[in-house]
């Protein structure tokens, strides 16, 4: 079957499409011929070498979706559509190829409503906005935040998860002035264009300098630091994502100074969704869930590509940051 792997550290060109033998599923475990499998600047971290734990010659792709082939079993049954999430391109073979093996904590099962590629798009971005809202943020109703990124997969599933769940206020900004448009043209009213003010300006010219009661960033770099300027004394920036760079760029003044407010001290802190509970996985698609089936919430595709053109498509998700999900279809 076709795979995209990379067999040494490098650049863009080290993705190769090769033919690797079909998976024999394990006790448990489910085959899933696969349809559509996202890009995420994950994959770009391992494949330059950038997290020690994975060594070269993997299959990249960590999520996707697809639908259950061969014996299935009594909870996912032959014909079963599935979306996949798990340690895939981390900890075992990737998503981006043909088939997959799944076990039940890994597969998901998709909403009518959803297409192949949309489905591919759902699980990275939504269960990580709504883990970093539950658990990092601890999104409360009525809260006022601050979410960088509308065109970033991530960004832009937690402005749509806070807002459906009671959020009084969701503050955004885009990189470029089309896309600062683009967001308003689809309905996002509170849009910062970077290229204009600088992401703690906008805030506090929308807020009338009181600030918001919590960022998460998923875009990192000196965002982190715009972020912990933009929050109220007291309030929480959460960092869960490194787009823009992984070196961050904060003011100890701001942090220092920062305790002298009324609410208190304010943070910066660390999320990673990989080290949550699995009650919290189960939450969150218990969340996730039912607002995909009924539309409230809908992943942004920016464009798909055809799997042999993954080093492409990886490009263009890094270098052109564009709005919207990047997918390869299978």
């Amino acid at each position: 079957m076709r795979a995209i792997r990379f067999d040494g550290y490098g650049d863009y060109d080290v993705l190769r499409l090769v033919d690797v033998p079909e998976p024999d599923p394990a006790p448990g475990e489910v085959v899933v011929k696969m349809a559509a499998a996202a890009v995420n600047p994950f994959d770009n971290t391992v494949r330059r070498g950038w997290v020690a734990q994975v060594a070269a010659g993997l299959i990249q792709g960590n999520e996707g979706a697809g639908v259950v082939v061969g014996d299935g079993s009594s909870t996912l049954p032959a014909g079963t559509r599935v979306m996949l999430m798990g340690a895939y391109g981390f900890a075992r073979s990737g998503t981006w190829q043909e088939y997959v093996t799944a076990g039940p904590t890994e597969a998901t099962k998709v909403p009518d409503n959803l297409s192949d590629v949309e489905a591919a798009a759902v699980p990275v971005a939504y269960i990580a906005a709504q883990l970093a809202l539950m658990n990092g943020v601890r999104l409360t109703p009525g809260m006022t935040l601050l979410i960088p990124g509308v065109g970033g997969s991530v960004g832009n599933a937690a402005i749509q998860l806070a807002t459906a769940q009671g959020a009084s206020r969701v503050i955004t900004s885009a990189g470029r002035t089309e896309k600062a448009e683009k967001a308003r043209g689809l309905g996002y009213t509170d849009v910062i264009d970077l290229a204009k003010e600088t992401l703690s300006e906008g805030v506090m010219r929308l807020t009338d300098g009181k600030g918001v009661d919590a960022a998460l960033d998923s875009i990192g770099g000196s965002i982190t630091g715009e972020a912990l300027k933009s929050v109220a004394p007291g309030g929480r920036v959460i960092n869960m994502g490194y787009p823009a760079g992984t070196d961050l760029t904060v003011n100890s003044l701001t942090l220092i100074w920062s305790a002298l407010g009324a609410g208190g001290s304010t943070s910066v802190e660390g999320f990673n969704i990989y080290f949550q509970p699995a009650e919290a996985y189960t939450a969150a698609w218990g969340t996730v869930l039912p607002l995909l089936a009924n539309g409230t919430v809908k992943p942004a595709i920016d464009r798909s590509y055809p799997l042999e053109e993954a080093a492409e498509a990886t490009r263009h998700l890094i270098e052109d940051r564009p709005f919207g999900k990047v997918v390869l279809t299978i």
